[in-house]
Formats: C-alpha cells, sequence, structure tokens
C-alpha cells in the first residue's frame, strides 16, 4: 500500500507510540491531583508543554493544549473575541479557504449576531494579497483569521505581511498552522501573530490532542466556564500520555529536514507527469507548501479516480477528510479553477518525509495505467 494522504493524517511514530503506552501504563494519574500519581503526570505534562514551545521558539506558558485544529480553532477565536476590551460588536476578516471549523464557526457566531464577518476571495492562484485585507478592515476590525498553508490545495499566505499589517493597526490575528507545522519551520516569536493553531495527528503524534499558541497570555479573560485546566482557558481533564506523545513527534519531526525531501518529492512528481504524458494538471504554484499536489485530470472524476487509485493499493484524497460526504467542490480550490465544473475533477496527493522516489515513480506508473485503460474503454464504447 502506498498512502499518498498525509494532509489528512500521519501514522504515529514509534517513539510517540512508546510513551503514549508507558505513560497511560505507569504515570495515569490526573495531572491536577496533588498525590504522588498527579504530581509525576503533571511533570510529563511541564515537560511536553517545554517541548512544544520549542518548536515555537517561544516560552511555555505560551501553549494551552486542546484537542485537536478543530476545537483549538474554535478555542483560539473564541478565546481572541473574548478578550477584547470592547462593547461593541467586532467586525472579523477571514477568507473563503478556510477550514471548515473556521468558516463554519465565523458564519454561526454572525448568525447569533455575535459578529460581523467578511471573507475575502483568493485570486487566481488562491492567494489573499495585504491590498485585500486593506481594503477589507472597517473601524470596528478587531479580528483577522487567515491560514497559513491550505489543506487541500498547499497553497501558503502572506502571513508576514498580514500579521505586520495588523500589528501596526492593533488587530489581532489568529493563524491555523496545522497542515505547515513541521514542515514549514517558522519563527512565530518573530511574527506578531496573537495565536497558532497546531495539531497533532498531522505530525506523526496521536489523534485527538493538539496545541495553541497564544503570544500575549497573561492578557486573555479565561473560559466562562470555571476551571484550573489549561491556565483556566480551556475546561477539562487533560491527556497527558496523548500529549507527551504529541511533543515527542513534534520534537523529532522538526529535527528532521521535511521541507528539503517534500520540495524534491514534489518536484519529482511533477516532472514525470509531464513527461509521460500523464493527463493530470498540477495546480500547485511555487508559493504553496510542497507537501501537497492537487492535480486535476482531463475528464474523469475525482471521487472515481480516487477508487482506481485505491484499487491499486494507492491512498490519494479529492480534498479534506473533514468535508468527506459532502458534494461540494472544496471552496479552496475555486478560484484555481477555470470553471466550477472542473473541481468535480479534482485530485489530491499528499506527501511526507516517509514517501521515497520509488513510490512516486509507481503512482506515476499505475496512473498510466488506469487513464491508458479508461482510453481504451472510451473508444470500445464511444
Amino acid at each position: 500500500m502506498i498512502y499518498c494522504d498525509y494532509a489528512a493524517t500521519t501514522p504515529m511514530l514509534d517513539e510517540a507510540m512508546d510513551i503514549y503506552s508507558e505513560i497511560n501504563r505507569s504515570y495515569f494519574g490526573n495531572a491536577s491531583s496533588l498525590h504522588d500519581f498527579g504530581t509525576k503526570a503533571n511533570d510529563y505534562l511541564r515537560h511536553a508543554r517545554e517541548l512544544i514551545a520549542h518548536c515555537f521558539r517561544a516560552k511555555s506558558e505560551n501553549i494551552i493544549f486542546t484537542n485537536g485544529g478543530t476545537e483549538g480553532n474554535i478555542l483560539a477565536i473564541n478565546t481572541l473575541l473574548r478578550s477584547i476590551p470592547t462593547k461593541d460588536k467586532p467586525h472579523v476578516i477571514s477568507t473563503m479557504m478556510e477550514h471548515s471549523s473556521i468558516y463554519y464557526h465565523l458564519l454561526s457566531l454572525e448568525k447569533e449576531n455575535q459578529i460581523d464577518v467578511t471573507f475575502l476571495e483568493g485570486n487566481k492562484e488562491g492567494h489573499i494579497t495585504i491590498e485585500q485585507v486593506i481594503h477589507a478592515i472597517k473601524p470596528s476590525t478587531k479580528l483577522v483569521t487567515i491560514q497559513y498553508v491550505n489543506g487541500e490545495t498547499g497553497v501558503k499566505q502572506p502571513i508576514e505581511e498580514i500579521s505586520a499589517l495588523l500589528s501596526k493597526k492593533n488587530i489581532l490575528f489568529h493563524s491555523d498552522f496545522v497542515q505547515s507545522f513541521g514542515k514549514i519551520h517558522t519563527d512565530v516569536t518573530q511574527l506578531p501573530i496573537d495565536a497558532i493553531t497546531v495539531s497533532s495527528h498531522k505530525i506523526y503524534g496521536p489523534k485527538s490532542v493538539g496545541a495553541i499558541y497564544f503570544r500575549n497570555p497573561h492578557v486573555l479573560v479565561h473560559h466562562p466556564i470555571e476551571t484550573n485546566h489549561e491556565f483556566g482557558l480551556r475546561p477539562g481533564t487533560v491527556d497527558v500520555a496523548a500529549i507527551c506523545a504529541f511533543a515527542v513527534s513534534a520534537k523529532r519531526i522538526h529535527e528532521i529536514a521535511v521541507y528539503e525531501h517534500l520540495y524534491q518529492v514534489r518536484a519529482y512528481f511533477i516532472n514525470q507527469l509531464k513527461q509521460k504524458e500523464i493527463p493530470l494538471l498540477p495546480l500547485c504554484s511555487k508559493n504553496s507548501c510542497p507537501s501537497i499536489v492537487g492535480c486535476i485530470s482531463n475528464e474523469i472524476q475525482g471521487d472515481y479516480l480516487l477508487l482506481e487509485y485505491n484499487r491499486f493499493n494507492i491512498a490519494i484524497s479529492t480534498g479534506s477528510a473533514c468535508a468527506l460526504g459532502q458534494q461540494e467542490i472544496p471552496r479552496a480550490v475555486l478560484p484555481l479553477l477555470d470553471n466550477e465544473e472542473d473541481g468535480k475533477r479534482y485530485i489530491r496527493f499528499s506527501f511526507s518525509h516517509l514517501t521515497t522516489f520509488e513510490e512516486i515513480d509507481t503512482i506515476i506508473m499505475v496512473s498510466a495505467k488506469i487513464f491508458q485503460r479508461l482510453e481504451e474503454a472510451r473508444l470500445a464504447y464511444g
């Protein structure tokens, strides 16, 4: 089986699996308890927080643990909005390409009359320009949330420029780093980003755990449910074992030259598509994360191609796993298309440091077989 759906989820590292089992077996105490079991669990929790903070080159107090990217995005947005010192209804700027957890949460808040929201549309390369952000800002704008790397297309947004602009205007900025964390090393302490969301299972850790980096945690208003967990910002007993496994995987993946390998794999894959004349058109640009290559086929539906690759034991995707079962064309893909109909023929290959050039060769060989067979069927049946 060749796995090319790493943007959806990743296998756990052996080191992460080992620490997960060890803590669940021997250090299972509640980290908030005062007895020795709790104290030992809290020691592990504190060390894990330091490891995650080190990945951000930040302090441990800047890190809040969550149950993943979706909750992290919602919690970060709610916390920042709650911490804005104003009684007026805030205006929020986001994009049409955001993860569904952000897009639909903002729509829900607007429907409840808690915020006004403006969704920016991407240009033909899926990018948001700094001019768009400037034009959208109103006197009531208090928060902007724009992801760094899109999980369906790999497109990177200019967060350096955006964060610098918003900092000058005293507008809070949140960014979803779920797809970039562990792939693109960014020193966030050099960027005025107020909150960043990351997820464990995208970087070879367990599912249902993630984190938020808050730049200024001391100015945040606590969660309305009174709690002593996670500095008062998130209620609920933390899963120490999962958090430690997350920290181990984050430390390990930040030690590997992931980006360079991904860049080479993507370049080789695209070059082979062209050389072998495979009727798949890559939609990625130079300013995109190399782990994701979205393609449009000549005339074959994306879901049909997914099943064809699966018959040859190759796992790909037609978009975000969070949107499976929805017949809509992914919002992030639409700006890249000449017409909406093309979106039905979209498929996504997503790679990792585990992807080999031999696997790429197999994918190209299988692709040639699939399209040759489909062409023969088309000619036979007219």
